[in-house]
This record gives C-alpha cells, sequence and structure tokens, in this order.
C-alpha cells in the first residue's frame, strides 16, 4: 500500500485495545460518515479572534511538471488544476510518480502596522519537496532523489520573514516529489500567528510521531522484559511469542518514524519490508494469544505463515506494475487476520473460564471497533477525525503488560505453594529417615554386638581351645604330674588367654618383622607337642616380606595355622606335618599339610564343625580364599591372600 498509509498500517494493528473505547470508536465511526473529507479554505487559516490582520486563502491549484523544471520558469507549466488539501494526486493521475507543484495564493490586510509576524505549517509531504515563499527558498529535503526523504510523517513550521511578505496577495510553492503507490501528495497547510501555527503544529507532532515513540519504547521494554523471562521459562513459549511480536511492531514502528530511506536503496524497498513486518507482526500476535490461552492449532498457524512467505516473496519480485493490489492484497490479509484472531479469541474465552484470558478478550473486544473506525477512516482517506488506536497503544499496552505480571504472580504464588509443599514434604522425609536411621544405628549396634560375641567366640575356640587341646593331650601321656608341670600348664593357658584378648583389637598392633618372627610363637608350642606325640615337623617360611601384610592378615593367618594343626593333633594320626608360608609380589600363600586318615571335607563342613567354618569366615573376612582338599594319607588346607 502507501508510505503515508503505512503510518495508518501501524495505528491500525496494535495488539490489544482496551475494552471500554470500543463503544467510543463506534459513535465515531457514524459521526465520520457524513463529514467532509477536505478542509475549507478559511480552516486553513488560524488567527486568533479580533486580530487586527486578515488572512486570505484565495485558490490551491496543483500541477505535473517536469523534474529539472526551475523555479524560474514556473510560469510555463500548465494545467493547473483547483484541489482541496489535503490532497492525495493518485486520485486524479493513476500511477504517477514524480514531481507535483502546488501554488498556494493568499493575501493579507493589515490596517495598522504588523506587530508580529506570521507562521506556515505543513503537516505532511509526501514523500520529499521544497517550500517557496514568493519564490525565495524557506526549506529544503535532504534527499530529493531516491532514496527520498520521507516528510510525509514529519509535520514542519516556518516564521515568514515578513520582509519576504507582499502587502496584498502572496504566493507560496510546494514543490513535492513523490512515489506511485504510497499516497503521493499534500497535507494540510495552515498560516496564521506563530502562537497559533506552533500549537498546531505540536497537535500534530504528538498525533504522528510522539504517540509512536511512546508506543516504540513501550513496545521494546515490554519485549525486552519478555525476552528475558522467555529466557529463564524456556517452556513457556507465551513469553516468546510476546517477544517476537514486540520485536517485530517495535521494527515497523521504528521504520514509520524515520525520515531517511537509509539502509534501503529507494522507498519502494522500504515499503515492501515494511509491509512484510506488518504482516509477520499480525501472525506473531494471533499465535501469542493462542499461547497464551494455552491452545495450539498447527495447522492453522502453518498456513498462516505459508501464506505471509507468499505474499513476503511476491511482494519482493512482483513487477512494479502488480505492486499496489499486491500491497493492497497483503494488507487486507493483516486485517483480516487481526480482526479474525479478536472474534474468534471470545470464543476461546468463553470456553476457557480464566480472569485473565476473559481480560484479554475485553481488550480484543474493544479493539475490534477501533479497527473498523481506523480502517474506514484510512481507505476514504478522510483526514478530518482522529485515529483512535495512537491514544489507545499506551493504556493497552500498559494493560497487556499487567494481564502477563498478573500471570507470572500466579506462577510465583504456585511456585511459592509448591516450596511450602516441598518443605513440609522434606521435613516428614527427614523426620523418617532420621527415624530409620536411628533404627539402623540399633540394628548396627546389636549386629556389632553379636559379630564381636562371635569373634571372641572363634578366638577362644582357636587359641584358648587348642591350648586346652594341648594340655589335655599332655596330661593324658603322663601317669604322674608334678606340680611345677601343672603350673607350667596353667601359665601357659593364661599366656594363650591374654593373647586372645590382646588380639580383639588390632589397632596399635605391629606386623611381624618376617613371616619367621611371625610363625615362631606357634611353632615353639606346637613343636614341643608334636615331639611329645612322636609327630614330624616342617616349617618352610620366607625370610622375609615381599609386600608386607596387614596385622589383621597376620592374625588370621595366625589363627588357621592354630586351628589346622590343633585338628591334626585331635583327629589326624598323622606322623609328618608340613607348614609352608611364601609369597611373590602379588599372592601370599600359606600351606598346611598332613599324612592323616583324611576326612570328607563336605560331610564335615554340613556337620557344622566350629573350628573349620571358623577358618574360614576369618579368611572370607579380609578377601581370601580358602580351600580344604582331603583323602586318605593326604590333607591339605591352602589360603590365598
Amino acid at each position: 500500500m502507501y508510505t503515508h498509509q503505512s503510518s495508518r498500517y501501524c495505528k491500525i494493528t496494535w495488539f490489544a485495545r482496551l475494552g471500554f473505547l470500543f463503544i467510543c470508536s463506534i459513535f465515531n465511526l457514524f459521526s465520520s460518515v457524513s463529514s467532509a473529507h477536505a478542509a475549507s479554505l478559511q480552516d486553513l487559516v488560524l488567527l486568533p479572534k479580533n486580530h487586527v490582520c486578515t488572512i486570505k486563502i484565495n485558490n490551491i491549484q496543483s500541477a505535473q511538471a517536469p523534474p529539472d523544471l526551475r523555479l524560474s520558469n514556473i510560469q510555463t507549466v500548465k494545467n493547473w488544476q483547483t484541489v482541496k488539501l489535503p490532497d492525495f494526486w493518485e486520485n486524479r493521475w493513476k500511477n504517477y510518480s514524480g514531481v507535483v507543484w502546488y501554488r498556494i495564493l493568499w493575501s493579507k490586510d493589515c490596517p495598522t502596522p504588523q506587530i508580529e509576524p506570521f507562521a506556515l505549517n505543513i503537516d505532511s509531504i509526501n514523500m520529499a519537496g521544497e517550500v517557496y515563499l514568493n519564490k525565495q527558498l524557506i526549506w529544503r529535503d535532504k534527499n530529493l532523489i531516491e532514496p527520498l526523504s520521507r516528510s510525509w510523517n514529519m509535520p514542519r513550521y516556518w516564521v515568514l520573514p515578513d520582509s519576504r511578505l507582499r502587502h496584498g496577495e502572496n504566493e507560496i510553492l510546494i514543490k513535492v516529489i513523490g512515489v506511485a503507490t504510497q499516497s503521493p501528495g499534500l497535507g494540510k497547510v495552515y498560516i496564521g500567528t506563530p502562537h497559533a501555527i506552533i500549537e498546531q503544529n505540536s497537535k500534530y507532532v504528538f498525533q504522528y510521531r510522539t504517540l509512536y515513540f511512546i508506543n516504540l519504547v513501550i513496545s521494546l521494554t515490554l519485549g525486552t522484559i519478555t525476552f528475558i523471562i522467555w529466557l529463564v521459562r524456556r517452556k513457556d513459549s507465551t513469553f516468546g511469542w510476546f517477544t517476537l511480536t514486540s520485536l517485530l511492531w517495535g521494527v515497523f514502528v521504528g521504520n514509520v518514524l524515520k525520515v531517511e530511506t537509509y539502509p534501503f536503496t529507494d522507498t519502494m524497498q522500504q515499503a515492501k519490508i515494511n509491509m512484510i513486518f506488518l504482516v509477520g507482526y499480525v501472525i506473531c500476535f494471533t499465535i501469542y494469544t493462542w499461547r497464551f490461552s494455552v491452545r495450539k492449532y498447527k495447522k492453522v498457524e502453518n498456513l498462516l505463515w505459508m501464506t505471509g512467505f507468499i505474499g513476503g516473496v511476491a511482494l519482493l519480485i512482483a513487477p512494479s506494475v502488480y505492486i499496489r493490489p499486491i500491497l493492497f492484497t497483503l494488507f487486507l490479509f493483516a486485517t483480516i487476520i487481526f480482526l479474525g484472531c479478536c472474534f474468534f479469541y471470545q470464543w476461546i474465552a468463553y470456553k476457557t473460564p480464566k480472569a485473565d484470558i476473559r481480560f484479554l478478550a475485553l481488550i480484543l473486544l474493544g479493539f475490534i471497533g477501533i479497527n473498523v473506525h481506523d480502517v474506514y477512516l484510512l481507505l476514504t482517506q478522510n483526514t478530518d477525525h482522529t485515529f483512535i488506536t495512537p491514544f489507545a497503544a499506551p493504556l493497552t499496552a500498559l494493560a497487556v503488560s499487567m494481564i502477563l505480571a498478573w500471570r507470572i504472580a500466579q506462577n510465583v504464588n504456585h511456585i511459592e505453594e509448591f516450596n511450602q509443599t516441598l518443605t513440609q514434604t522434606v521435613e516428614q522425609v527427614t523426620a523418617d529417615l532420621k527415624s530409620s536411621l536411628d533404627n539402623k544405628h540399633q540394628l548396627e549396634i546389636e549386629n556389632m554386638r553379636l559379630q564381636e560375641r562371635l569373634n571372641l567366640s572363634h578366638e577362644l575356640h582357636d587359641g584358648l581351645g587348642g591350648s586346652l587341646v594341648r594340655s589335655m593331650i599332655l596330661v593324658d601321656k603322663q601317669d604322674k604330674i608334678d606340680k611345677q608341670h601343672v603350673l607350667s600348664i596353667l601359665k601357659l593357658l593364661r599366656n594363650d588367654l591374654r593373647q586372645v584378648i590382646d588380639s580383639g583389637s588390632t589397632i596399635g598392633a605391629k606386623v611381624p618383622e618376617s613371616p619367621i618372627i611371625w610363625a615362631s610363637s606357634i611353632r615353639r608350642r606346637f613343636v614341643q607337642l608334636f615331639e611329645e606325640l612322636e609327630i614330624e615337623s616342617e616349617w618352610k617360611l620366607a625370610e622375609q616380606w615381599l609386600k608386607q601384610p596387614t596385622t589383621l592378615e597376620c592374625l588370621t593367618l595366625a589363627r588357621v595355622v592354630e586351628e589346622a594343626l590343633t585338628n591334626i593333633i585331635k583327629h589326624s594320626h598323622a606322623t609328618l606335618v608340613k607348614v609352608s608360608l611364601f609369597q611373590d609380589y602379588q599372592l601370599l600363600t600359606l600351606e598346611i599339610e598332613d599324612n592323616g586318615v583324611g576326612f570328607d571335607p563336605s560331610a564335615v563342613q554340613q556337620s557344622l564343625h566350629v573350628g573349620l567354618q571358623s577358618m574360614q569366615v576369618r579368611v572370607n573376612r579380609i578377601g581370601g580364599t580358602f580351600e580344604i582338599h582331603s583323602k586318605m594319607g593326604q590333607t591339605l588346607i591352602r589360603v590365598k591372600l
């Protein structure tokens, strides 16, 4: 569509408006139908009542002219036509791009010397131009060739030098360079006192620039905030779509406010890109409202994106003759999608009874009337009535931000409730865990007591039990035992009992310096007994530790030797016993072998033989392997650590 209309496109596509404006917009719509579209000549004169001077605009004319026409040859221009402002020359000259001169003839009458000067205000020049007073240049746009300056959205005023004014009729010439399809022409021109002109110019600046700048700042601010929230909450795509919507709207409004075409190479390229931004904004806003109500319509969304993409590509590559219908079609597409979204969201709010969704539906309902009103003014080029959208935009942005803030507050409340519930649950679980740990601690204490009792029983059986067996055998072999012999037996039992007590804890115990020292006490006790029983013994021990064992490993091996030798004395009827301890860097091996009658290891294990089980438990406890091989004439016990 037109660049002048691009400003109005951004007015009618702002994403939400307050509901109460609906009634106001409908009233303005019907009141504007009967109004005139162009101002009368005297409406363009701004003088206070009872002013000493009078100003009369006699005639406003326009005519086409060659681009290189000089001001000195302006009298050669023919076919001047009387027009009313604002004037859009496409109503007379279809698809014309080029230069059009406007000539405003006006006269002033001051019966007394003029006290204050006069001023001139032009609300828009579409697209760029020059202004002359009585053939003297008073202003010129920066770029009068492509890329043209963009004066259509920049109201300007000038104080007219009294030295250049004539008594009687004066002439204002305005050269306008316009582009077809961009609503080329001239806006309203006012002549009057500086105070009245400045007031009129301020009103136009506020309406056509300040409001849009406020919209731009609010949109980018809200977009930045929601973008940060989206980075933290990626799962909630509502904030992501709102960020994208705000970004596209900000880019669109920024292009509307620009007074230069840069970085685009020409006016039409900027108009095309801005229309694409507008369509993208409407699609993103529609999807945002659906995500806000936790809904997805994938097929419809894909159709919207596909249609917008095809329209954008067609707009970029189409020949100039088709630009106008494509722009109008895309504008109509964006308007229909936006209005359809507003109507459809009422049904969503009806089906979803949530306060934030219904509040947004109320805002969209109000904007239906605003949209219809502003589209009517846009299509009919009615400039006598004000667009409502720029005034509603800041209030609407505030309302939408309040909705999002309310939703965030709800989420925070849910999080706080969850944290409170989680805290209570953690406290309950902590109490249960403490109770379980207390019970486990008690069970561990009981288990330790049982284990200590079992260890004590093994120590008594393997240590003191063996000494008792040896003492019983010595007593049984002798017919008479003197007092000194009995005392030596009792001292031996006492020493073994002390050893059992001392070996109950390995803390502070030392590892024997060599295997020979480790076996010395056991060897001394059993060799004496073997000699009395006429049992030959062989001890093969390594001279040094290749890898020093632990205290517990030394004690375990000692108990295994004691129990094995005691069993040989009690049950084997052996005549030869061999004890070997040898070691490499990875394995420590103990072997006890005798030539006795032998036994069945499996049968002995099933009979719950305490000594055999004691040896096996001890070895397993320190991670070793315990082996028994027995047959008639040979029994071998092997321990590997």
